[in-house]
């Protein structure tokens, strides 16, 4: 009774090994007939111009990489699987279909999805996407729903299913990098961050000298005053105002906050982005990033959190369960070990999208409201993880600096505010020589604190792995830094900045501020 399925497969393996011997065959004689040609007659060859992808995924091997290891912790991932026809005749068989099926579909809302089919959807997304790229980009007016009919119809299903979000503002994926050009900085910015917003926006221009262009992003109208994008747009050059709803849709994201951030990426008219939250302050000019090494090569730049709430097991625990390969870097996190809590500080993001795009896309996947809701936000702390995450999901490669988030201010003053040995501030984070970059928290001892806030100091800053979470100080003493003379000289002149745009906001909020002409 065992017999006749054995002799299929050996009938079915006779078939393919004879194909192979044929295609080798009809290869070799071709093969053979050129060189024969090129004895007698000399032959013009026309070499085709390369294709300009729509995205150009670094591939990434350890052994290109060891330069940078000192500097950098590079996220290798596991090569994605190239399409074939093969895969075709597969899902056009009713056990394909049945397992496509199960893949393409919207859970309902408040419903929580099953991430395991997710990434298995979002990966099989990924080889139809760079099946097409090529198609596409060799001739923009080919039509892949008529050459390619069944196959282009898999890819719709499956994008459709994954980010309805796109539609309308884009016609499909492909269409995200046709509307982007070059450089820029990405905010999201409403009228509760627009404080910090404005400050950080006059010292990058008027401190730092960087005169990158700036898109500042809100999610809907009454979410960014009239007279605060007056003032944003008329005290500043080289700034766009830019309302997220316009760009992606609402009914599958309903934004709220940190969700945003990856969208607004997403819908950013640059090519290569520095995404910074609003109070985000630099130490050096922000543009520096976009020429760093550890970017150049893969496309993406993150940064370390500090290091805080060991023995945490929710989070790997979740990881473990949806995700089938990752890359060599996530079991040595501190994150997926359990010595802390937070890896990923998402203050700052360098991204090219040219490169990645599809780990942004999946970034994007995880903040939608349903995911976030239903599942990511109950196992990590807001957006934060979601970038590195998506990545992974997606094997889009992508690096950190190897530094983790540090503190920057003065030396403690005492009870609640520190031992007078600990360094106390806000979070700091390191350039790949260790020297001050940027700064997450805004320029004040504790902006949560009701007014009048205390400025700091910026005398000290620390590195270390020890946090006092409620003092914001470093507990470890052995590397307490006196700040450099550049960068206390920005943090100076940007609180000066900021006491100035205190007087601005009373007129704002008075309705008496009047709008100058740059």
């Amino acid at each position: 009774m065992f017999s006749r399925p054995k002799t299929v497969r050996w009938y079915a393996l006779t078939l393919f090994i004879v194909f192979l011997v044929v295609l080798f065959s009809a290869n070799f004689d071709s093969t053979a007939f050129i060189d024969q040609q090129q004895v007698s007659t000399k032959v013009n060859v026309t070499v085709a111009p390369p294709v300009t992808l729509h995205v150009n995924e670094p591939v990434i091997k350890q052994n290109e990489i060891r330069h940078l290891s000192t500097m950098y912790d590079i996220a290798v991932t596991h090569a994605p699987l190239n399409w074939t026809e093969q895969d075709l005749t597969f899902f056009k068989s009713v056990a394909g279909e049945t397992v496509f099926s199960q893949l393409a579909v919207i859970p309902e809302a408040h419903e929580k999805p099953d991430f395991t089919k997710m990434v298995a959807a979002e990966r099989l997304f990924k080889s139809l996407f760079m099946y097409f790229d090529p198609i596409i980009s060799q001739n923009a007016s080919s039509d892949p729903s008529i050459e390619h009919k069944e196959t282009w119809e898999l890819y719709q299903r499956l994008e459709s299913t994954l980010y309805p979000w796109i539609y309308p503002y884009w016609k499909n994926a492909f269409h995200i990098n046709n509307q982007t050009i070059g450089q820029g900085i990405v905010m999201c910015v409403g009228n509760n961050q627009f404080k910090f917003a404005a400050s950080s926006i006059r010292a990058i221009r008027q401190v730092l000298k960087c005169d990158l262009p700036i898109e500042i992003f809100f999610i809907r109208e009454n979410d960014l005053s009239i007279a605060k994008r007056s003032y944003l747009t008329t005290e500043f050059s080289n700034i766009r105002l830019m309302k997220l709803d316009d760009y992606v849709g609402d009914y599958y994201t309903r934004f709220g906050g940190w969700a945003m951030k990856p969208f607004a990426m997403l819908a950013s008219k640059f090519t290569e982005m520095i995404m910074m939250d609003a109070d985000v302050f630099f130490l050096q000019n922000p543009s520096l990033l976009l020429n760093d090494a550890g970017y150049k090569k893969t496309g993406s730049l993150f940064f370390y959190d500090r290091t805080l709430f060991p023995d945490w097991e929710k989070g790997p625990d979740w990881l473990r369960s949806f995700l089938p390969t990752m890359s060599p870097l996530v079991p040595k996190t501190r994150w997926f070990r359990g010595t802390s809590s937070h890896e990923q500080e998402s203050g700052v993001v360098v991204m090219n999208k040219k490169k990645s795009l599809l780990g942004l896309l999946s970034t994007c996947k995880l903040n939608g409201i349903t995911e976030r809701d239903e599942v990511v936000y109950k196992h990590i702390h807001g957006d934060k993880e979601t970038f590195w995450v998506g990545h992974e999901i997606m094997q889009t490669p992508y690096s950190f600096v190897k530094s983790f988030g540090g503190v920057i201010g003065n030396m403690g003053r005492g009870d609640d505010d520190g031992e007078t040995t600990q360094v106390c501030g806000v979070q700091l984070h390191l350039d790949t020589e260790g020297l001050p970059l940027w700064l997450n928290g805004g320029l004040y001892r504790n902006k949560n604190k009701p007014p009048p806030l205390e400025y700091l100091n910026f005398t000290h800053y620390a590195e270390g792995e020890d946090w006092q979470f409620e003092t914001h100080c470093i507990k470890d003493t052995d590397r307490i830094f006196e700040l450099p003379n550049r960068q206390r000289s920005v943090a100076l002149a940007s609180i000066k900045i900021d006491i100035q745009r205190m007087k601005d906001q009373e007129l704002i909020d008075q309705g008496k501020w009047v709008p100058k002409t740059l």
